[in-house]
C-alpha cells in the first residue's frame, strides 16, 4: 500500500476512488488509521473504502457514537472515530482490544490521538489541505 503515496486529490469522488484502491487490498486484521484536519476527507475516504467492499448501506462519521460496524460486505469493517476521546482507558471501556482480535478490518479517524492504542504493522494515511485539493500520504503514526 505505501507504494501508492503520495496521491492529489481534487475532490470527495477522487477521495471515494482512493478508499476504492485501497480496499483491494485490505485483508482481515488491517488497521488502517487516518489522520487530517476537520473536513480533511477521513469519512469520504472510509465510504470509498466500504463501496470497494461491496457495501451498499449509508456511512456516516461515528464522531457521536464513536465506533459503527459494517457487517455483510466482502471483509467485515469497524470504523472508529477518536475525536472525542481523551485518553487510552476510554477506547479500552468500548472493547478495542477485543475488535483488534477478530478478522475484519478496522479504520480509525482521528488515530493520532491515541497512537499507543495502534497496533504495530497499522497503515496510517496522514490528508492535508492543499490549494488544490487534498494531498494523501502513507506515513508513520507519532
Amino acid at each position: 500500500m505505501q507504494d501508492d503515496f503520495p496521491q492529489s486529490i481534487d475532490s470527495a469522488e477522487a477521495m471515494s476512488a482512493l478508499g476504492e484502491r485501497i480496499a483491494t487490498q485490505l485483508k482481515p486484521g488491517d488497521v488502517l488509521a487516518l489522520i487530517g484536519d476537520l473536513g480533511a476527507g477521513k469519512t469520504q475516504l472510509t465510504k470509498g473504502i466500504l463501496q470497494g467492499l461491496d457495501y451498499t448501506e449509508p456511512v456516516t462519521s461515528p464522531t457521536f457514537t464513536i465506533v459503527q460496524e459494517y457487517r455483510g460486505g466482502t471483509l467485515d469493517v469497524v470504523h472508529f472515530d477518536l475525536y472525542r476521546l481523551s485518553s487510552a482507558q476510554n477506547l479500552l471501556e468500548i472493547g478495542w482490544e477485543d475488535y483488534l482480535d477478530q478478522p475484519q478490518v478496522l479504520v480509525v479517524e482521528w488515530a493520532d490521538r491515541l497512537p499507543e492504542c495502534m497496533p504495530a504493522g497499522t497503515h496510517c494515511l496522514s490528508i492535508e489541505h492543499t490549494p488544490e485539493g487534498r494531498l494523501v500520504h502513507y506515513a508513520p503514526l507519532d
